[in-house]
């Protein structure tokens, strides 16, 4: 189990490192890049994935509080990503939820890294 813990944990990285990349590609033409897009609900899936292996096979212990407020903000990260990539598909802007998105990834970040 700690094998696809550690798998699960690189390829969340990915995913951020993907919603960070796309951020600063959508700030060129201020519409959203799809790999922003794509990066926000890899996050929330594999998230969803890690929470679930450390559970399962006791290879970490996180706090329910800690999960329930990186799941919501991870949800809104998601929210803000799909509504400006629909908004963009209509074919208006939306670079106040591109913003919105990448400041909560980070935040979602900053969480991770600091809450004990």
């Amino acid at each position: 189990m700690s094998t696809v813990f550690m798998v699960l944990g690189i390829l969340h990285w990915v995913g951020l490192a993907a919603i960070v990349g796309g951020y600063f590609l959508s700030l060129q033409r201020q519409v959203i890049h799809p790999v922003m897009l794509w990066g926000a609900r890899l996050q929330l899936l594999l998230g969803l994935a890690l929470v679930g292996v450390a559970e399962m096979g006791k290879v970490a212990s996180f706090g329910h509080a800690w999960v329930a407020v990186k799941l919501v903000i991870a949800l809104a990260v998601v929210a803000c990503c799909e509504i400006a990539a629909a908004r963009t598909r209509k074919g208006a802007a939306a670079p106040m939820l591109i913003h919105a998105g990448f400041v909560l990834a980070c935040v979602n970040f900053l969480i991770a890294s600091f809450w004990e």
